[in-house]
């Protein structure tokens, strides 16, 4: 059995059905996605699309459940739900199970002094 994490890191998974293809969707993102890097709580986010079903979503690590259920109530996702280019939305939250995520290299070993010095792990890229 593994040993219990000392983390309480939470995976968002988000799925969108679209009306139009995901290339059009992001076309129009940019800043949606610097609001999203600044929502308290946001390790990281990646952006991901099926062209052919005219699907798209993301893979989003919060520091814990709490800040990734406010994001699911947060006005930039109530603007995804209500775009009229949005068939559906589908949200899924799953806790992390750290130490074995370590051992299959899961980003995870420098989050928690990116988290305490408040500065989002994608400000360090320059």
């Amino acid at each position: 059995m593994p040993e219990k994490s000392a983390t309480t890191y939470t995976v968002l998974h988000m799925r969108l059905k679209l009306r139009v293809p995901p290339d059009v969707f992001l076309a129009k993102s940019r800043e949606a996605a610097t609001v999203i890097a600044s929502v308290e709580g946001l390790i990281w986010k990646i952006w991901i699309l099926q062209q052919e079903e005219l699907e798209m979503g993301g893979m989003y690590l919060f520091a814990n459940r709490e800040t990734a259920e406010a994001y699911l109530n947060d006005p930039v996702v109530q603007a995804v739900r209500s775009n009229p280019a949005v068939v559906s939305t589908e949200s899924r939250l799953w806790a992390v199970e750290s130490s074995l995520s370590a051992i299959t290299r899961a980003p995870l070993g420098d989050v928690r002094g990116n988290l305490q010095n408040q500065k989002p792990c994608w400000q360090e890229v320059q």
